[in-house]
């Protein structure tokens, strides 16, 4: 009897050896599958000349939901507040760039503010 449960739990044992190594071989052959396709279409030669010029355009026309940048975040305002022209920074214009003292920011003519953060 203890002869024969061992050689069950050898065949057992076996069993779980071989099907995980064929399990660890199909996945890693799925994931070099998928590599390979991701190569394939990240090269963006793909999209017409028609359609990546309606997507700049897109791009360029929509108003973002928010400006991320290293002084904070900003956000879309319909009525802009007054602010000195030092806290301004219009995007637009070459040469203006965004400082720790900015509150305001336009872009593309869309008009972004600094939300103030209450702890």
């Amino acid at each position: 009897m203890n002869k024969r449960l061992g050689t069950i739990i050898v065949v057992l044992g076996l069993t779980v050896v071989v099907g995980g190594g064929i399990t660890v071989i199909q996945n890693q052959t799925f994931a070099n599958e998928i590599k390979n396709e991701a190569k394939a279409t990240d090269d963006s030669d793909w999209l017409s000349p028609e359609r990546k010029k309606e997507l700049e355009h897109l791009a360029q026309s929509k108003q973002p939901h928010i400006l991320l940048t290293e002084h904070g975040d900003f956000y879309p305002v319909k009525v802009p507040n007054k602010y000195p022209s030092d806290q301004v920074a219009n995007l637009d214009n070459d040469g203006e760039g965004l400082t720790a003292k900015t509150k305001q920011v336009i872009l593309r003519n869309f008009t972004y503010e600094k939300k103030d953060i209450k702890n």
